[in-house]
């Protein structure tokens, strides 16, 4: 799991509930380590300085002056506290208990997945960070999809402990007063993650309810993270993303997703619609729309 620190120019410019791209703090991304490629790219596109902090204070990309390489953790409080201070603009946790067969016996997604979350969270709040990002899964609310079994199965409980963050973020944000000074957060939950180039904004579906799910690239998923930062409208927002044309429901999309990566057959999308699909041909459009998230 990897961290980095976007450091920017500084505006002292906050509206309450409102993100603006006039606001330029620090910014912290807990990563997995290809997702912490992707986004380091996507900053790196847009000029940004960045600092990527890894437990073991190495990180694999390409070399850039852009990129400071330092020392941390998301399971360690200390660590995370070190990083997100009253300075930081946003956080990006991305982080995720490894899925590898040689890491599984010492892989703990119930100490990365919920509980670094959870720690993540209660630090944002407490240093009022404007905005918390949060990378899910698709199918995370569903326990009994084929999407929640397989995934739970395949990485020791790691859909439960998903939902367990998930579900507390959204209630540590439902405090009082905290919309109103501009600290929340954004859920983004992708569908199946390949590994391709992205293919944009415009080949991109948003949806809600968690009915619906694909296939994206990780590019498109660093993408939608960064530039949800910018966004009003993805405000304490929790949603799906997956690609307009590999959309299935939860029932289908694992052989659909199967057939199509593993066989190249062509996915005809499900006609099926919820009302609550989202496209665009920018990112503040895509965003457009969104229902904020209501917690009981």
């Amino acid at each position: 799991m990897h961290l980095l620190l976007q450091s920017l120019s500084w505006s002292s410019a906050r509206t309450a509930g409102r993100a603006s791209s006039s606001i330029r703090r620090p910014r912290v991304v807990i990563e997995h380590t290809i997702r912490a490629r992707r986004c380091v790219k996507y900053l790196q596109k847009k000029g940004r300085p960045c600092v990527a902090a890894t437990r073991t204070g190495e990180f694999v990309g390409d070399a850039s002056k852009l990129v400071t390489v330092a020392k941390g953790d998301v399971t360690d409080a200390a660590s995370l506290a070190s990083l997100i201070t009253e300075q930081t603009g946003a956080v990006i946790f991305a982080a995720s208990a490894s899925r590898q067969a040689d890491a599984k016996k010492t892989s703990n997604a119930k100490a990365v997945d919920n509980v670094g979350l959870v720690n993540c969270a209660k630090l944002c709040i407490e240093k009022s960070v404007p905005r918390l990002v949060v990378v899910s899964s698709g199918g995370v609310s569903k326990p009994s999809s084929a999407v929640y079994i397989f995934l739970n199965l395949a990485a020791n409980g790691i859909m439960d402990a998903k939902i367990a963050g998930e579900d507390a973020v959204r209630k540590l944000y439902a405090a009082p007063g905290l919309a109103e000074k501009n600290v929340g957060y954004t859920v983004v939950r992708p569908g199946g993650l390949l590994r391709d180039p992205g293919l944009g904004v415009s080949a991109v579906e948003l949806n809600q309810g968690d009915t619906k799910s694909g296939r994206i690239n990780r590019a498109d998923v660093a993408a939608i993270c960064i530039e949800s930062l910018d966004s009003k409208a993805a405000f304490d927002t929790t949603f799906e993303c997956y690609y307009a044309d590999t959309a299935k429901g939860l029932d289908d999309v694992m052989k659909s997703n199967a057939a199509a990566v593993g066989a190249g057959v062509k996915t005809t999308p499900t006609e099926t619609s919820t009302g609550r699909e989202r496209r665009g041909d920018t990112w503040p459009k895509l965003f457009e729309g969104l229902e904020r998230d209501r917690v009981a």
